[in-house]
């Protein structure tokens, strides 16, 4: 009689253990469905992104174009702000891919490309107050905020060699 006892209390364990792997597997179920959509939606969100940075770079690109040649920033000053214009989408695709900072993003590519050095981007930036906070930031937001400040600059002292 105690073991019939003993075999029932066995089973009951066992039905409710059963019944909570059950429980358990609807639950993850319904959490990897979640997830899944989560991540659908933030590839949404990332391409968005992606075609806003694209969009930007090539309005400051058009700004820039209209600047005559001559201005008092120097032609490397000029460079720098091509640059990180054009930097624009490649920062925007690491920092929300990777989570790289931006100013890692620009060594990184100037490494590889040799087009201006890293010293003299950041001289720029130092020489220029306006630029200084962004570029210290070294955040996303900052960054789309510097490549417009920067744009902003450059359209300046082209506004004041032309007024004198």
């Amino acid at each position: 009689m105690v073991w019939m006892l003993l075999i029932g209390v066995l089973v009951l364990a066992l039905l409710y253990i059963l019944w909570q792997m059950e429980l358990v597997g609807k639950t993850n179920k319904s959490l990897q469905a979640k997830l899944q959509q989560r991540e659908q939606e933030l590839l949404r969100m990332q391409q968005a992104v992606f075609q806003l940075a694209e969009q930007q770079k090539m309005l400051l690109e058009q700004r820039l174009s209209k600047l005559v040649l001559e201005s008092r920033l120097s032609k490397q000053e000029m460079a720098a702000i091509q640059l990180i214009c054009q930097l624009l989408p490649l920062v925007t695709r690491e920092s929300c891919s990777k989570a790289v900072p931006a100013q890692q993003t620009i060594k990184l590519y100037l490494r590889q490309h040799k087009t201006l050095e890293f010293g003299q981007l950041e001289l720029m930036m130092i020489k220029h107050s306006r630029l200084t906070a962004l570029w210290q930031n070294n955040s996303l937001i900052s960054y789309l905020q510097l490549c417009t400040v920067a744009v902003a600059l450059a359209e300046e002292t082209q506004a004041q060699l032309n007024s004198a």
